[in-house]
């Protein structure tokens, strides 16, 4: 018995249809779309194979360029911890019918690849003269997911600045924010210098998108149709009041931040285009901060936590709500939405 279990601690004994190939024989495939391997699950996974071996075979095809050796079709992961394990076999399968797309399907299935390796294969596939709908019915994907993906291999600088460093790795928002440089390229750069996330999810891209479209309704009626199209009217649902209400807070306010900040609107001219409702909400959502912070008993420990939850901010409606709960700190002064509104409006003079 322990005999048995040092004999597969060392490699040397195949499950049943694989054979044992020699590690020096076997290389990995330069196009594995698979490209980044997480360390620490490698080292976890050495450990393992020092203790009980190579469980599962990896999967190898003939070397055409190298007669007697061997290419990785899949089984990267377990190959490197072989090597670092100190193994010098490792049991593996040889199938000669085994395709690029075939590895792209099994890492698929596991989610096992990022964005950029899919965008990688598609470019690979495109340049070799396959069309997109072939593509997708290779590795059973839509059409659509493979144009989103196919987004990434030209992305325009700012959005692979964006990409690159971890800022927005949602495909399906990429795509969409791709769409809108495309259309809209000088406010796409500005939103992305001064917009407020640390990380940009297809919900920020849409609220950006109905501001886009926000600047070319004429200015009579531009904040309540934003205000309209976010959903921030009464709902006739029942039991949707408090759930609403959470939600017309920010929306309103970023629109009123937005349009004085980035398209410099006037606050008076906003405030008159501004419906009745519309217009009594703002003063109330502002007045409540206004409020909190004439009654703050520990203003200290109250900033934080506003800021650490992202109710005040530098931008958005952080801003207008910290600006509002500074105004209330003085406690002298009564509650005036306009001079809070001009306020911001002279922070963009200053800038």
């Amino acid at each position: 018995m322990t005999e048995k279990k040092k004999e597969n601690i060392k490699g040397l004994v195949a499950p049943i249809g694989a054979t044992e190939i020699d590690i020096t024989l076997i290389s990995e495939d330069i196009h594995q779309p698979r490209k980044e391997f997480n360390q620490e699950t490698l080292r976890e996974l050495t450990e393992t194979i020092k203790l009980r071996g190579v469980k599962s075979p990896i999967s190898v095809r003939p070397n055409p360029d190298k007669p007697g050796t061997y290419i990785i079709n899949h089984g990267a992961r377990r190959y490197r911890a072989s090597i670092h394990a100190g193994l010098t076999k490792i049991p593996a399968f040889i199938d000669t019918d085994y395709s690029e797309a075939d590895q792209v399907i099994e890492n698929l299935q596991r989610d096992d690849l990022t964005s950029r390796e899919i965008a990688d294969f598609i470019g690979r596939q495109l340049a070799g003269g396959k069309t997109k709908s072939e593509i997708a019915r290779l590795i059973g994907k839509t059409n659509p997911y493979i144009t989103m993906h196919a987004t990434l291999l030209d992305l325009p600088d700012p959005l692979g600045e964006v990409y690159r460093t971890g800022r927005c790795t949602d495909v399906t928002a990429l795509y969409d924010l791709t769409r809108l440089y495309k259309a809209n390229k000088e406010e796409v750069i500005t939103w992305l210098e001064l917009s407020t996330q640390e990380e940009i999810s297809r919900l920020d891209v849409y609220q950006f998108s109905k501001f886009l479209k926000l600047k070319k309704t004429p200015p009579s009626n531009s904040v309540d149709d934003q205000v309209s199209s976010t959903g921030n009217r009464s709902s006739t649902t029942p039991g949707s009041n408090n759930d609403q209400k959470k939600g017309d807070s920010p929306s309103l306010l970023d629109s009123i931040y937005n349009l004085i900040k980035k398209d410099k609107r006037k606050p008076q001219d906003l405030m008159r285009d501004l419906s009745n409702d519309n217009k009594e909400l703002l003063k109330t959502k502002i007045g409540d901060y206004f409020e909190q912070g004439r009654n703050c008993p520990n203003i200290v420990q109250f900033t934080i936590k506003a800021l650490q939850d992202g109710s005040f901010s530098a931008k958005g409606s952080g801003a207008l709500q910290l600006i509002a709960f500074l105004h209330g700190m003085e406690r002298s002064e009564s509650f005036d939405l306009m001079k809070i509104l001009e306020e911001i409006a002279g922070q963009q003079e200053a800038g």
